[in-house]
């Protein structure tokens, strides 16, 4: 027992009641710290798990001291689980065979024959191959320029034509049909 705090049964009561208003505050600030030590903990805790298996850590920090080690992968056999490529009975993937092409181009051989005969001449016995190429157009900037003419009326007033529909102040801007923010940084498309 501390020698300078009167024993209770000594105190009057106002002297009770400034003791337990100062060990409640004491106990407030107990409290505090001990929160704040318990997230602190918690962060050690956290950082101290973190292991080449569970975050972008490299694996050589996977020995400092008080790391967890990460879990080891359960292999059944040496060597990839499965050969590369396409499994037996996969079902496959290709492209479609189109029934109407976009256009149609008939190939027939060219030159001579080793007889001399040139094989443009040649009786056609008709189609045994046929062969679909799925291109995809090139993309590109189709550049209109809107030339605003003014004119004068015989009455003497004078008449500009107006700016195309959405178009925006100045000398160059995009079309309706582009799909970019225009305000963005540096046009990023969308």
């Amino acid at each position: 027992m501390d020698p300078r705090v009167p024993v209770p049964e000594e105190m009057s009561r106002e002297e009770l009641i400034v003791l337990v208003r100062r060990q409640a505050g004491q106990i407030a600030e107990l409290m505090e710290a001990n929160g704040a030590l318990a997230a602190k903990l918690a962060r050690v805790e956290h950082l101290l798990s973190r292991n080449s298996g569970n975050s972008s850590s490299p694996p050589s920090k996977d020995d400092d001291p008080g790391k967890t080690p990460p879990v080891e992968k359960k292999r059944g056999r040496v060597g990839p689980a499965r050969p590369k490529g396409k499994q037996p009975g996969a079902p496959g993937s290709h492209l479609g065979w189109t029934e109407n092409p976009d256009e149609h181009r008939d190939r027939f051989p060219e030159g001579r024959c080793d007889c001399g005969d040139d094989l443009a001449a040649a009786r056609d016995l008709g189609v045994i191959d046929r062969y679909q190429s799925h291109e995809i157009p090139q993309v590109s900037v189709r550049v209109t320029q809107y030339d605003q003419h003014q004119v004068v009326c015989r009455c003497g007033t004078v008449h500009t034509a107006d700016r195309p529909e959405g178009a925006r102040s100045g000398s160059v801007g995009y079309g309706p049909l582009c799909r970019c923010r225009h305000n963005g940084p540096l046009g990023v498309f969308i």
